[in-house]
Order: C-alpha cells, then structure tokens, then sequence
C-alpha cells in the first residue's frame, strides 16, 4: 500500500483515471487532504463507498506518533516524533515578528552534526518519503 500523502495532485489524477473514476475526484480528495485534514476515508462523505473501498485498498493514512512537545519562552516549539518504522524526527516551529516558519526534517540522522540540531546526533540512516516529510506540516 502507498501513503496518500506521498501522492502529488497529478499522480492521484492519473491513479483516478486509471480506475475509472472522474478527474475531479483527485480536487476532492486534496480538498479533503490538505483543507479539512481528515484522517481517514471514511470521513471524505461527497466520494462514493465504491471509491472510498478503494481508496482504503490502494492507500492509507501516514501516522506520526507525537513522543514530546516542549516550546520555549522565545515560543519555539520543537515536537519529537517516532514514524511507522520506530525511529524519531524533529520538526521545529520558530515564531518571527513577521509570522511562523517550520524547519522539518528530511532525514532519519545527519551527518552534518550541527550542534542545534538533534538529528545531527545520530548518523543517516535513511531519507524520509514525502509523506513522512509533510506529515510534519500536517501534524505540527
């Protein structure tokens, strides 16, 4: 099975058309995705029972498992979590007078070793799937 969210707009069309179903399926599942960032198929109500079964066939649903959250009097937020496999991630929210960034991770370990970052504690292991990469956006 794929993670859902390793699948780009194109790619979800061309796996659409390839079952069947109507080229605007793939805006209503992004819709459902990526604006009301649902957790399951089940909850996309506007697809049919035939699409949804197929859909929990094919994909499913990435989890980050959220392990410590801590945010600092700066309001730093820095989350640690484990992925499917049991190694862990950080993803980092900075607050800035002009609004929010996020620094994700893209890689289990580094081998860079800066000394603000934790990952550079660990050498590389593996890179990260796009899904697992924007299930931190998601997720944080």
């Amino acid at each position: 099975m794929i993670n859902i969210y390793d699948y780009t707009h194109n790619m979800l069309t061309e796996y659409l058309l390839k079952i069947g179903e109507k080229k605007y399926r793939a805006n209503q599942i992004f819709e459902w995705l990526y604006k009301k960032r649902v957790k399951s198929f089940e909850e996309m109500t506007n697809l049919s029972s035939e699409l949804i079964n197929k859909l929990k066939e094919d994909f499913y649903f990435s989890k980050l498992e959220l392990i410590l959250k801590q945010e600092s009097v700066d309001k730093t937020v820095k989350y640690l979590y484990k992925l499917e496999d049991g190694n862990l991630i950080e993803a980092v929210v900075m607050s800035h007078n002009y609004g929010y960034s996020i620094c994700i991770t893209s890689q289990v370990g580094c081998n860079m070793g800066c000394k603000f970052c934790a990952s550079g504690l660990l050498k590389k292991v593996r890179n990260l799937i796009a899904g697992e990469m924007l299930g931190q956006v998601i997720t944080t």
